[in-house]
């Protein structure tokens, strides 16, 4: 299921900034620092009109991130979706307060992801249900990825189009006035 996310253009492992960075170490502030130079921005509204940001190294021109797809559909949660039986590998993502929660929107070992579910029923994200996402959901979601790539190469063929029709009307009427002009 994982492998089907990317083959359909949608984006995960984007590293979200989080809400509040000032009480952080002083090396956390110069990698951070360095990400926002190095990596492709993403920002993201929350639904009280907050702006976030993630980061990845990869460029999101034909890229769509999918925890955004997540948060907009289903709202806060834990959220996850395993492999292959022979896969050891689960994707999460953790939404908490309409933010993407730092650290999630990863790919990790099952072993790890069990350790966090153990650990999140006792602490600060205990009230978060936890969902598993379904392959039909993928589905709807790969299929308006795709809408959304086709509409846009649409767009793009329209503007182009729009601009080369100018240019020739621009053009034809600078020569019709040229020709008035040597008559």
């Amino acid at each position: 299921m994982i492998k089907h996310l990317h083959d359909n253009n949608l984006l995960t492992g984007l590293i979200w900034e989080p809400v509040e960075t000032n009480g952080n170490s002083k090396n956390y502030q110069q990698w951070l620092n360095k990400l926002r130079k190095t990596q492709s921005q993403l920002v993201y509204t929350t639904n009280n009109g907050g702006l976030l940001k993630g980061y990845s190294e990869k460029k999101f021109a034909d890229l769509e991130p999918f925890a955004i797809y997540v948060k907009n559909e289903f709202g806060d949660g834990v959220y996850y979706i395993r492999g292959h039986e022979e896969d050891d590998e689960i994707y999460f993502l953790i939404i908490t307060d309409d933010r993407i929660l730092s650290g999630s929107d990863r790919v990790v070992r099952r072993c790890f992801f069990d350790t966090i579910i153990l650990q999140m029923k006792e602490g600060e994200y205990s009230h978060l249900q936890i969902n598993e996402l379904s392959q039909q959901w993928l589905e709807k979601i790969a299929e308006k990825c795709r809408q959304k790539r086709i509409n846009t190469q649409k767009k793009k063929r329209l503007f182009a189009l729009g601009v080369v029709l100018a240019g020739t009307i621009l053009l034809i009427t600078v020569i019709f006035l040229l020709n008035m002009m040597l008559e």
